[in-house]
């Protein structure tokens, strides 16, 4: 693990004092004593930043908080999502005991608070004990916390990195930087709902449950992509309106319509060619119903024809289909989209396992999605 200590008094005791009392290893944490020191180590990843607001004594001078050293440097940290440390946990470390500073400070991103003792102002024992031990707390619960946040941020910003650098949204038409601007911005939505704070009247009385609820927000983004990969002036008009058939951005097929036939496609055989499900026309044909021009067709049709029209062979539209096929079946089953009868009647909102498996499947999902935008990249 890798701590980083932003103190311009990091070597007057406060370095041992964090070793000793907090991270309980000895010559674990780097400092960096000034704001230039400290802006060129940011520049690399920290699992956890404990950072001083005040860094030299011009910052005594001055009236607002957005001229402190350390304010300038949280905002740094934070200031795009793909900066290397914006998933990084940060302690504040201060002697202000000014709530209207840490509360600034909590609005920017921090994640936690620690109240130096001053000699002006000693706590009581008691208050000291409190004091030290939430640290010690806060610490141990960023720890884990930060492991998550970054190995989502990771995947999250994968996702970015291939919608900005796909052909298909590297592009002047207005639909497609919509469709990209759009997918971006669910991502950093998704990523927010998963990892806001909460407190504890949201968790223990609201049942608050981000990480079900960041799903849902992830799963969405298969809109966009659907929309994406598809050769919009050919499958819709100006008014939004379907034409019989739809054609991705390949030249491949979801729906045909030709000789009074109408082909749905959903699969490949071993050569590599499309298994063609067919349906003769007429009006009448409930299957031809569903996928004509007026109805809503459902999202997990269109991902299967997608996948099917993108994977190279059998082979792999089998692996690919077969992970979504169980990322539907959990979405389906997700109690604030389709809650299951078996739920419903004998389980909980909310348990410990849902919320545990809710998060790894976030996590499978944004891996899902990460290989779906590579898919056209041959």
């Amino acid at each position: 693990m890798r701590y980083l200590l932003i103190d311009d008094m990091s070597h007057h005791g406060w370095k041992s004092i964090l070793e000793m009392a907090v991270i309980k290893e000895s010559n674990s944490l780097e400092v960096a004593v000034n704001y230039e020191e400290a802006l060129e180590k940011i520049q690399s990843a920290w699992d956890i930043i404990f950072l001083d607001m005040r860094l030299s004594e011009k910052d005594f001078s001055v009236d607002n908080y957005n001229s402190y050293s350390g304010f300038r440097l949280l905002k740094e940290i934070r200031k795009n999502f793909d900066s290397i440390n914006f998933c990084t946990p940060i302690i504040l470390i201060t002697a202000s005991n000014k709530i209207w500073n840490i509360d600034a400070f909590q609005e920017n991103g921090i994640d936690g608070f620690y109240i130096k003792e001053h000699p002006d102002y000693k706590f009581d024992k008691e208050t000291s004990r409190n004091n030290l031990e939430n640290l010690q707390n806060v610490f141990k619960t960023l720890i884990i916390n930060g492991q998550k946040k970054r190995e989502v941020w990771t995947l999250c910003n994968s996702i970015i990195q291939n919608v900005n650098s796909n052909a298909y949204f590297k592009t002047q038409e207005k639909t497609y930087l919509n469709i990209k601007n759009r997918i971006i911005d669910k991502i950093k939505l998704g990523y927010y709902q998963l990892f806001q704070n909460q407190t504890d009247l949201e968790k223990d009385i609201l049942l608050s449950y981000n990480e079900s609820l960041s799903f849902i927000i992830f799963w969405s983004i298969l809109e966009e992509i659907s929309k994406g990969f598809t050769k919009i002036s050919e499958t819709w008009d100006s008014k939004f309106e379907r034409s019989l058939n739809w054609k991705f951005k390949n030249g491949e097929y979801f729906i045909l319509f030709e000789n009074n036939e109408m082909f749905i496609n959903f699969g490949k055989n071993d050569n590599g060619d499309y298994i063609k499900k067919s349906f003769v026309f007429s009006d009448e044909s409930n299957e031809y119903k569903k996928y004509s021009k007026n109805p809503i067709i459902n999202l997990s049709d269109q991902v299967y024809s997608l996948l099917a029209a993108y994977s190279k062979n059998n082979e792999e539209f089998r692996q690919i289909s077969s992970q979504f096929k169980i990322l539907n079946r959990y979405r389906n089953e997700t109690d604030f989209i389709h809650g299951s009868v078996s739920n419903i009647l004998t389980r909980n909102l909310l348990t410990p396992q849902a919320v545990k498996i809710a998060f790894i499947k976030n996590i499978e999902f944004l891996k899902f999605l990460d290989t779906v935008l590579n898919l056209n990249i041959k």
